[in-house]
């Protein structure tokens, strides 16, 4: 689980000059003020307030270079990950820039909805000062609200941002399978951009730890094997794909997979991808659907364990997409998998296992083990998929981090998940025994699959549209929202 909360930092303005009334505007900037703070730490924020070190002659604020230079450092040493600036009245427009550029963070303008005071004037003159001479992307892209619930999405966004930007990839068989270009990208660009590192290892990291496990802790894996059936799991052997040898080295393959990431514990590893084909199932000849499954869950026979965002494939999108919704929403783990359309409504079944979570929408495994049944797969040499059907309704963000040519898209929209039909998943003649759960997003499926920018998909429980939108504008990405014909049918005409 993620532990630390989402650092924002609050500093106020103000004018350098004398003016009538200074004490209610002194008492005013600072009630205000903290107001704010107060507001913020109630929403669950860690505030970083800098305004103890310095000390104004006039009216509470900053109002000299010095002061600005003051809450900068201060921003910096308490590794605030964003900034809200009051502008409750009028100051000058340079200070703010200063700020933008000395402490180098995503910025909001802030004042009250109030015309009495004149925080407005100062919110348009600071947010054109910041567009016509911009010291950086952040200021270039400020946001402004006059409104405390607007700033909470934002700097969950922001935020978000800031910490992923500080952790690594770890690509298990590199990237990308069965020829899927669009899987792989330009890891410059997402590491300047998203991630500080992106890692590559032969999946032979995990073969030969596998191994290890099964000759060496053969109790290790029988009680994982306990502890499904014991909290309710199906296990299926049959005669071709899954027997008893074949399941219990697809669990030693799961913890050589948590083995090797405690071993990179320095990395800051926070998502994974398994590229499984055909290395894993078929020329070692078992697959690895335990991973997608157990590793973004957040138990396993061995206690209580992080939530580590799992793709497969190669993914490096669909995984930086999974992290994006895991670090806006913590409580769950991000969905990933295949995309399919019915009727009316849009289906993410991945191809032999998806965070196991979502069999009943609990991080219990007493609630959820009940719901899985794993059984034989349907491709691979040998191994058994984890599958179940989504229990549904509650509300679900799905999202896709997608390229055309040179230019990133992020691909997004909200809707209701709801119980998916036995029948539909019984009949399907490739994948029946896969996890599915079904989105409806209150459109024309038709038009989704138009528009898709892969195969693969990713949720997680929630409205985020906000959270993910004001990360994707911080970066420059623009949005198309799946939930909207008319924006979806403007993408393909832009193209």
């Amino acid at each position: 689980m993620i532990n630390q909360a989402w650092a924002v930092g609050v500093v106020s303005f103000t004018a350098a000059f004398k003016r009538a009334g200074l004490s209610v505007l002194e008492e005013r900037n600072k009630r205000l003020h903290y107001e704010l703070v107060a507001y913020l730490e109630g929403q669950g924020f860690r505030v970083v307030d800098p305004m103890r070190h310095i000390a104004t002659e006039y009216a509470f604020g900053a109002c000299t270079p010095d002061h600005v230079s003051a809450l900068a450092q201060v921003l910096r040493n308490e590794e605030a990950e964003c900034v809200v600036a009051g502008l409750w009245n009028w100051t000058d427009c340079i200070l703010v820039r200063q700020l933008a550029e000395e402490a180098d963070l995503p910025l909001a303008l802030f004042t009250e909805d109030d015309i009495s005071f004149g925080g407005q004037v100062a919110v348009a003159a600071v947010g054109a000062t910041l567009w016509q001479a911009p010291p950086n992307s952040h200021a270039l892209r400020h946001f402004r609200s006059v409104d405390k619930t607007e700033l909470v999405p934002w700097i969950k966004g922001m935020a978000s941002l800031k910490k992923i930007k500080k952790g690594a990839l770890l690509l298990w068989g590199g990237s990308y399978c069965l020829k899927m270009e669009h899987l792989e990208d330009d890891f410059g660009i997402l590491k300047s951009t998203w991630v500080r590192d992106i890692l590559v290892e032969s999946e032979y990291y995990l073969v030969k730890r596998c191994e290890a496990i099964r000759q060496e802790q053969p109790d290790r894996i029988q009680r994982f094997i306990d502890w499904l059936r014991t909290a309710g799991a199906q296990i299926i052997f049959d005669e071709e794909m899954l027997n008893e040898n074949v399941f219990r080295t697809q669990v030693a393959m799961y913890f050589a997979a948590k083995d090797r990431l405690a071993e990179l514990d320095e990395e800051h590893i926070i998502g994974v991808s398994i590229r499984d084909q055909p290395e894993l199932s078929m020329e070692y000849g078992v697959t690895s659907c335990l991973l997608p499954a157990f590793l973004p869950f957040s138990e396993d026979s061995e206690g209580p364990k992080s939530i580590i965002p799992t793709v497969c494939e190669g993914d490096v999108k669909g995984l930086i997409t999974c992290i994006l919704l895991y670090y806006l929403c913590p409580e769950a783990p991000p969905l990933f998998g295949d995309f399919r359309i019915g009727r009316n409504y849009v289906v993410i079944g991945n191809c032999g296992g998806a965070s196991i979570y979502y069999a009943a929408n609990s991080n219990r495994a007493s609630e959820v083990l009940a719901e899985v049944t794993i059984r034989g797969q349907c491709q691979g040499a040998s191994g058994g998929a984890v599958g179940y059907l989504g229990k549904g309704d509650m509300c679900i963000t799905i999202a896709r981090l997608t390229r055309v040519r040179n230019e990133y898209y992020m691909q997004l929209g909200v809707g209701e998940s709801f119980p998916f039909p036995k029948d539909v998943a019984h009949n399907c003649h490739i994948g029946a025994m896969w996890p599915f759960v079904g989105v409806d997003l209150g459109v024309d499926p038709k038009e989704i699959l138009r528009t898709a920018g892969s195969n693969h998909y990713s949720a997680i429980p929630g409205d985020l549209t906000q959270e993910v939108t004001h990360a994707c504008r911080e970066l420059g990405i623009p949005v198309v929202r799946l939930d909207s014909i008319e924006d979806m049918q403007a993408f393909r005409q832009s193209l």
